[in-house]
């Protein structure tokens, strides 16, 4: 354990030298962390008073094969503002769901190309690393086209081509989301949560959606449907919830960008892949 605090200590620093003078070191949150607090000796301090009371893990993070050296609650409870549970940066003020932007009108442009790789793929879909912690009476399956870090899986490649294309013109926010091809089927319940950073806006493109009043997602307080070709984008740190009530299944393709209200000089800083490894194991 000893070794992780170095290595911990180690990336703040460079972190802390990244972030000094910006807004982020005012307002960004690790877990219930303010990050100046995290970045240091007291949140060294408080990860071990923190292990001695309790050894349980983040099971989410878990499934990604992520262990984490603390595991803190969240600042807010995601219905009237993020809830994010391990990055939560409070200057970002958005709507919890946004409709008719320029990502939603690449997706919906292309949508045609991506629904026909898609159909062609239907095999190579697995279960999804969530199901076992978030999905109830059903299977949540997909098809990753960029996992964890924004590595981009090579045995994909080959069948989604077009897809990566279009992937390619977006924003995608690879430290802190994923870009997949996620299966719902007939029953299942995603259990209401909240995703882990506010610093991406999570996007969906129906790509099989054969009963569209019978599958409805709620984020914060209020409810959407999917339709074939259509995009919206929604914060996924707030929390949300997905109930199938239809009898087939549903696809939609969900890409995670960076957050809109975010400034290109924040994504360059985020963009550090110091990021990515903070406070893991």
């Amino acid at each position: 354990m000893i070794k992780s605090y170095l290595k911990h200590l180690s990336i703040s620093s460079r972190i802390g030298k990244l972030i000094k003078g910006t807004e982020i070191i005012k307002s960004l949150y690790w877990y219930d962390l303010p990050i100046k607090e995290a970045l240091g000796w007291s949140g060294i301090r408080r990860f071990m008073r923190f292990n001695r009371v309790s050894k349980q893990s983040d099971e989410i993070a878990g499934n990604y094969k992520i262990t984490r050296i603390y595991n803190g609650p969240a600042i807010n409870d995601g219905l009237s503002a993020s809830g994010a549970t391990v990055w939560n940066y409070t200057r970002l003020k958005n709507p919890p769901i946004i409709e008719g932007d320029q990502t939603c009108d690449v997706l919906e442009k292309n949508a045609a190309k991506i629904i026909k790789e898609y159909k062609n793929n239907i095999d190579k879909i697995v279960t999804h690393p969530d199901n076992t912690s978030l999905a109830k009476d059903g299977t949540w399956s997909g098809i990753f086209l960029y996992g964890v870090g924004g590595k981009k899986d090579p045995m994909y490649e080959q069948f989604f081509k077009e897809t990566y294309e279009v992937l390619d013109q977006l924003p995608i926010s690879k430290n802190f989301g994923f870009a997949l091809i996620s299966k719902l089927s007939p029953g299942v319940r995603i259990l209401p949560h909240c995703g882990s950073s506010n610093l991406r806006f999570r996007y969906h493109l129906g790509l099989d959606v054969p009963e569209p009043d019978k599958v409805k997602i709620r984020v914060g307080k209020e409810w959407k449907h999917w339709k074939e070709g259509k995009a919206y984008g929604f914060d996924d740190s707030f929390e949300h919830e997905v109930i199938h009530d239809g009898e087939k299944d549903r696809v939609v393709l969900i890409v995670d960008v960076w957050n809109p209200k975010i400034t290109q000089e924040e994504i360059q800083i985020f963009d550090n892949k110091l990021f990515n490894q903070f406070g893991n194991r």
